[in-house]
């Protein structure tokens, strides 16, 4: 080999640099198992700082039915709305209230619950009886009842119920879980 052969102009050397280090990238993304084993510290994937006690929640499961049952059909007991069922509306639901129901002269007519509540578990939670398996581990699980919003539209409702706010673009409830209890992957 002749001496020249051995010297590299830029473009060689950036095009040779290149391609090592995307080899070693493209196989550091394919085989994540070459890794050695990471520490118990490394480990923790939740919050920012890992927490001084062990989490008590493995898993979450939120259930989020847009154009699901109801939720008076399934898991919100409203006694005073199945004693109401097929009378009018009162007034004081409705007076001062943008419902697009109520454009022109029509009368309201509450609808109850065509389902019937029973009481599940220990703590005697109201669970719809379509749901007979939800009332079996009616002990286990978290019911929210307490959100509520002004808005009457369903879109922004459901927006507001996953994020906290009407705005669209806030993080979810789920985005929140995951940073919570953490990730099985690094995506």
């Amino acid at each position: 080999m002749r001496p020249y052969d051995f010297q590299m102009n830029r473009r060689s050397f950036l095009n040779r640099s290149g391609t090592g280090i995307g080899s070693v990238a493209l196989a550091s993304l394919l085989n994540d198992e070459l890794k050695a084993a990471p520490s118990q510290d490394e480990k923790w994937t939740g919050v920012i700082n890992k927490l001084d006690h062990p989490a008590k929640a493995k898993r979450v499961i939120h259930l989020c039915m847009a154009g699901g049952p109801s939720h008076l059909e399934t898991l919100d007991y409203k006694p005073e709305l199945a004693k109401m069922n097929g009378k009018p509306m009162p007034e004081s639901f409705t007076k001062g209230q943008p419902i697009a129901q109520l454009q022109g002269n029509k009368n309201l007519t509450c609808l109850g619950p065509q389902h019937e509540f029973k009481h599940f578990g220990k703590s005697g939670q109201h669970i719809s009886s379509i749901f007979p398996q939800i009332g079996g581990v009616a002990d286990e699980i978290a019911i929210i009842r307490s959100m509520i919003t002004e808005q009457i539209n369903h879109d922004p409702a459901h927006t507001f119920m996953n994020t906290g706010t009407q705005i669209s673009g806030r993080p979810s409830m789920g985005s929140w879980l995951l940073y919570g209890l953490g990730a099985e992957t690094e995506n």
